[in-house]
């Protein structure tokens, strides 16, 4: 017996140290890139190593070493990513990734892939040729602009959302959808305001809310800005443009090509993405230098050009889409480096990060549930949000989705609707659903699925969201006087972001009898899930 006990307390300890020794390996669970590639000398390489939140992270790069920030971006296991960027030198050969991690007295060294520097002038193409970077090299294109000077206002808010004059706009109330947001860091000159809305008018045409940002100086000048690198890098997910700056101008994504219902109207009539391009005010120099496209990247080629828009310089990074889809886009600052990043496209719900908020359902200031619209026997549209919101989930998560559900059903922290939207922000999804019930002061015959879109890149979610729910109704029994009222633009808080594709669904009307019945109903809930599911799949499809 004595001996047994010691054989099993002898393979207990083998088996404890085992487990510690995995738990050991697993602070570092991912490097990227993972393997070895070419880069043109001087360009930016992001580094990303996947590792435990805690953790300290270093990376060094053919015995350099990189400079590594926690990003808010985590993975199914709960590791975070960890990112920093890496300057190609002039001759650099098998320029190894080491990535080390200490987490509670323990300490992990992972090696990654490598880089080997090659002359910007020819790049090699994968056949092992050469071949003519995209744009002429060893260029600098510049361009004249009037210089400015005066107060300065800088963003303080993670995004500021831009407005303009009215004169200019195309009727919007809000934000406009084709103007992407400050990000926190931007720096622009102030003619006039705060007006009676509590908005500056900035220099370069656009209006910020004043509580958006900070008054950093009352005169003086940034100068002209110039931009003295440019890069592009890719991992299995995303690709991320890396642009280095004298300072941290406002700049504009265009997406092309849009076309509008009119000339005064946001309805978009149709969208065929083939190319973006990022726009940066006061800024008179880029390098007309070629840019290496990664293996995996969203685009396939980098053009530079320079234009004057009402007197202020600019500067274009023209980007063609490989496959004609765009998400939105993330943009962050490291000094003046700006990265932005963009989600490489995916053909079905398999990859897909997608946000679900259940709308309405969290408690108010006064402690009390906000429960929406109230329908036939008391329906709470709250309610019913969080069911469809919850069946949503599963269905997704069945097909391979990857799926945050806001927590907004009987919690308080989660109320403000910027709120809700900020949080999607920080988990960087695809695509955002705000579930809703539709209701009728006026009438107990209301029917109809309707889809509400902001920027255009989401005008298809809606429209694939609202024919396949509408096709479900069809298909249910006791549907008859079923009514498609389409996808529409709208203001809508949550659909007025710039970084995700973003809708916000009205099922049906809680307050008609037979509507209501059908909302309420377990099987028919289900159904609805599926059909959400498959607008969504056709959205990743690239069905219009």
């Amino acid at each position: 017996m004595t001996a047994f006990l010691f054989v099993l307390v002898f393979i207990f300890a083998g088996f404890t140290a085992a487990a510690a020794d995995a738990t050991m390996d697993n602070i570092i669970e991912e490097i990227t890139p993972r393997t070895e590639s070419t880069a043109v000398a001087g360009s930016y390489k992001t580094i990303r190593v996947l590792a435990d939140r805690s953790a300290e992270v270093s990376v060094k790069v053919g015995g350099n070493s990189v400079k590594m920030s926690r990003t808010s971006e985590s993975s199914k296991s709960g590791r975070y990513w960890f990112e920093g960027d890496y300057q190609i030198p002039s001759g650099g050969k098998n320029l190894t990734i080491v990535a080390t991690a200490s987490l509670n007295g323990r300490t992990q060294s992972r090696t990654g892939g490598s880089f080997t520097a090659i002359d910007a002038q020819r790049l090699p193409t994968e056949s092992g040729g050469d071949t003519e970077p995209d744009t002429p090299s060893g260029e600098t294109l510049t361009v004249s602009g009037n210089s400015f000077s005066g107060k300065q206002i800088t963003v303080t808010a993670r995004y500021a959302d831009v407005y303009i004059p009215s004169a200019n706009d195309r009727g919007e109330g809000y934000a406009a959808p084709y103007y992407y947001q400050l990000p926190k860091g931007t720096i622009d000159y102030v003619t006039s305001g705060p007006d009676g809305n509590g908005n500056y008018l900035l220099a370069s045409g656009r209006k910020v809310a004043s509580s958006k940002v900070s008054v950093t100086a009352k005169s003086g000048t940034q100068g002209d800005n110039t931009i003295s690198a440019l890069s592009l890098s890719a991992d299995s997910q995303c690709t991320y443009l890396t642009v280095s700056e004298k300072w941290k101008v406002p700049f504009n994504i265009e997406v092309e090509n849009i076309t509008y219902a009119g000339s005064k109207s946001n309805t978009v009539s149709d969208f065929t993405p083939k190319k973006i391009k990022v726009v940066f005010d006061y800024t008179t120099s880029i390098p007309d230098t070629g840019v290496s496209i990664p293996s995996g990247s969203c685009f396939s080629s980098v053009k530079v050009s320079t234009r004057k828009t009402n007197g202020i310089a600019q500067c274009v990074v023209e980007l063609t889409l490989q496959k004609g889809a765009y998400y939105g886009a993330y943009a962050s600052y490291s000094g003046n480096k700006l990265q932005l990043k963009f989600y490489n496209p995916v053909s079905s719900l398999r990859g897909a990060r997608i946000v679900i908020d259940s709308g309405h359902g969290s408690y108010t200031g006064a402690g009390k549930i906000d429960p929406g619209a109230i329908g036939v026997n008391s329906t709470q549209e709250a309610y019913e949000n969080y069911r469809k919101a919850t069946a949503l989930r599963d269905e997704l998560v069945s097909r391979g989705a990857e799926v945050y559900l806001l927590d907004t059903y009987k919690t308080s922290d989660l109320y403000s609707l910027y709120a809700r939207v900020n949080a999607a922000i920080d988990w960087e999804p695809m695509v955002y659903v705000s579930c809703h019930h539709n209701s009728s002061a006026t009438t107990s015959s209301a029917r109809g699925i309707e889809v509400y879109y902001n920027n255009p890149w989401s005008v298809y979610l809606a429209k694939n969201i609202c024919n396949n729910i509408f096709s479900a109704y069809k298909n249910m029994s006791n549907s008859a006087g079923a009514v498609n009222r389409g996808h529409k633009f709208s203001e809508y808080a949550v659909t007025r972001v710039k970084q995700f594709s973003a809708v916000l669904v009205e099922y049906g009307f809680i307050t008609t009898p037979t509507e209501n019945a059908l909302l309420t109903d377990a099987t028919c809930i289900q159904q609805f899930a599926e059909a959400t599911a498959d607008g969504l799949e056709a959205y990743f499809e690239g069905v219009k």
